[in-house]
Order: structure tokens, then sequence, then C-alpha cells
């Protein structure tokens, strides 16, 4: 599938502002699952962009406005191919439960294993995670099936204008939250049980936003978050709890990290800007 991507991000102050200071993760990147075709990115007003990477080997843009603005804008254009992966998910279901991470311990991803600010371990999460293992005594492909499948059918999804960061835990128990939420929740899950996971965050296709029928995926209007669980003999296979399914080509990644902290699309600092300030967001992911 081939995927056209617009994220455009637009902030108005009220009183001008300067010495802007950003960092950006939004341009897709090569994987198994995708081929970025193309990729820009512009600034309004113009700054000069230079890049590097952040701990987790996520690309990073950077940026700064020093004169006075009372808008600035960022645009994200990306062209991605992308791919499903069946053949992983097939083989998931095949490989027993008794072949567990835990078994080669120094070769895991320690950051991926341990508490980090929004997965914080809790006994509550961990003793549910053992109760859906304990029903998926089969296959790695049956535990992250039950547990994704755990959390679509026991959690509501609403829809957040404005972000509001919370908890694992605190989602655990309040059973509602948003795409990211139940991405740190099933994290948090796996965590428990001793398999590495970490957070996924890019833009899901769905044809009904595109015109083509009405929409049927939840979370395709902004940008998506999902989980990758580290299977043995497979690697990172990428679970929605959000959509109860499995990551394929209508996924497009740009980052990862341990939650969402680590991937935050657009991070920045400013001087100024005055009491009032407003955000505008616009997201079109079209197949071409």
């Amino acid at each position: 599938m081939l995927l056209s991507i617009i994220h455009r991000t637009i902030y108005r102050y009220s009183d001008s502002a300067r010495d802007s200071v950003n960092e950006l993760r939004l341009s897709p990147e090569e994987t198994a699952r995708q081929s970025p075709q193309s990729c820009t990115l512009e600034i309004s007003p113009p700054a000069t962009l230079t890049s590097s990477r952040d701990l987790f080997g996520n690309l990073v843009h950077s940026f700064t406005v020093e004169k006075d603005h009372t808008e600035l804008s960022v645009t994200g254009r990306s062209l991605v191919e992308t791919r499903s992966c069946p053949h992983l998910v097939y083989r998931s279901h095949t490989i027993p439960l008794d072949r567990f991470p835990a078994d080669h311990r120094d070769d895991l991803p320690y950051d991926f294993l341990t508490e980090s600010s929004c997965v914080p371990r809790d006994p509550q999460t961990w003793r549910e995670a053992l109760d859906v293992k304990a029903r998926s005594s089969r296959s790695w492909g049956h535990l992250l099936t039950n547990l994704r499948n755990h959390i679509f059918e026991t959690c509501t999804y609403h829809e957040q204008k404005v972000h509001v960061m919370r908890t694992a835990t605190e989602v655990q128990r309040e059973r509602i939250g948003t795409c990211q939420d139940f991405a740190h929740l099933m994290i948090a899950q796996l965590r428990s049980l001793k398999i590495p996971a970490r957070y996924c965050s890019g833009y899901l296709y769905d044809s009904g936003l595109d015109g083509k029928k009405s929409p049927e995926l939840l979370g395709a209007a902004v940008t998506h978050a999902w989980v990758e669980a580290l299977v043995p003999d497979i690697g990172w296979l990428g679970i929605d709890p959000t959509n109860r399914c499995w990551v394929d080509e209508r996924y497009v990644s740009v980052a990862s990290g341990r939650d969402y902290h680590d991937i935050v699309p657009i991070r920045g600092s400013l001087l100024g800007g005055g009491e009032h300030r407003s955000l505008d967001i616009l997201l079109q992911v079209k197949a071409v």
C-alpha cells in the first residue's frame, strides 16, 4: 500500500514569542514493514533544520526560531510504501510459551523491561496479566491476542482533543482512555510478565476517513499509538489494543520508545507568547 501523509501543526500566540527551540519526531523511516519514498518538513517562520538520533535510534530534527513571531507552523509530508507481515503473526502462533525471553535475560533490552514514567509497576496490573496468561497456554500469538482482546473488551475508548497524560495504573483502574492510554496499559501488562515491550507512534490509515466508506478504526484521525512485543525467533511484533488487531500495511511507524514521553512528535520551549495560546492540528492519511 502506498500512503500519502500530511501532518500540520500550528501554534498561535496572543503576544510575540521568540527563541522557540523545538525537536521533531515526524519522519517515517525504513523498516521491514515500510519504505519511505519521500519525506519533507516545512517550518514557518523559516528555520534551519538539523538532524540527530535519540537514545532509541529515532530520527530527530531540531530547529530554533529566534526572531519575534505570533504563529509557528510545522508541516510534515511523507509518501510511504507499507507492507503487511501475516507470516510473522502466523509464526507467533506456533512458538510455545515455554520459549520465554527470561531464558536469555542477558540479551534482552532492559529499557523495555523496566518501569517508566507512564508505565509504573503495579500489583493489580500484574495480577490481571497473569490471569490472561493462564488462559493463553498455547503460544506467544495466543497470549498477545488475549492481552490485546482483554483491553479492547474491558476498556472504553474516549478521544481527547487535548492530550492528558495518564499512567497505565490509572488506565487499569478507570478502564477508559485513548490509544496512548491503551498502549501504555498493554506495555505494563507485558513488562509485568517479563516480556520486553515498547511504545510505537505513527499514523493509521482508515479508508473511511479517505472518503471510501464510513470510518471503522479508532484513533486514526490523530497520531496513533500501538505496542511492539519482543517475540522469540521473530523480533518486534506490533499489536494494536485500541482496534483489536495486528499491525499491518495500514500502519506507518515514526518513532518508538519506553512510553509516550520518549516519542513526543513535537517538543519545544519559547520565551514570551502571552497568556493565550492555541493549537490546531491537521492530519491526512490517504491511499495513493
